[in-house]
């Protein structure tokens, strides 16, 4: 009988311990939930965005390209994302010397552009874009034309602008407007927020 009392007196002692251990592991997970719920209320207040910026040249009247560019970026209030597009070539340029040394540059498009939540559904992009092109037919200007030592040079046209936009879901905006000083083309960049649902 009193071998029973002693069994059972064991088992109760490792129940309450084990209920006192439950208990202790219990509390930190309790602690854990405002932070969770500080996770989930700042991921409330992220917006994903799809910004499309389309480079479009034209000859008076007429269009003669247009290249779009698709940003996927967030809007938060704390974080400033930078969403990055880099599109490109890599050119050889004769650059001369007695070993007719060659250098390449980056021809391309480059843009950057970050978001923030405004007022009355309206976000801010702060945007800065980067063009560069080689002109098609380089040799009729001046400064492209070949002599004897060296070989004929392209002529390449830079294209930059730091735009801060204002805009709303959906919303569209024609902002730069910029004319080639060489053929007279002109250069409009569009701009298109879109939230991503």
């Amino acid at each position: 009988m009193l071998k029973y009392l002693m069994v059972i007196t064991a088992l109760v002692l490792l129940a309450t311990q084990a209920k006192a251990q439950d208990a202790k592991s219990a509390e930190p997970s309790k602690a854990a939930k405002p932070s969770d719920a500080k996770l989930a209320d700042t991921s409330k207040n992220i917006v994903p965005l799809k910004v499309t910026v389309v480079f479009t040249e034209y000859d008076g009247e007429k269009k003669l390209s247009s290249l779009p560019y698709t940003l996927f970026l967030k809007a938060d209030e704390n974080s400033h994302f930078v969403g990055r597009v880099r599109m490109g070539v890599r050119v050889p340029i004769w650059i001369g010397g007695k070993e007719s040394a060659i250098q390449y540059q980056d021809v391309g498009s480059n843009l950057d552009c970050s978001a923030q939540i405004a007022e009355d559904g309206k976000y801010i992009l702060d945007m800065s874009l980067e063009r560069s092109s080689i002109y098609p037919n380089s040799g009729e200007y001046p400064a492209a034309s070949k002599s004897d030592e060296q070989p004929r040079q392209p002529l390449l046209r830079q294209f930059r602008a730091n735009l801060a936009l204002m805009l709303r879901d959906g919303q569209t905006t024609q902002n730069t407007i910029a004319t080639d000083p060489l053929n007279g083309h002109i250069v409009k960049v569009e701009v298109t927020l879109n939230v991503v649902k």
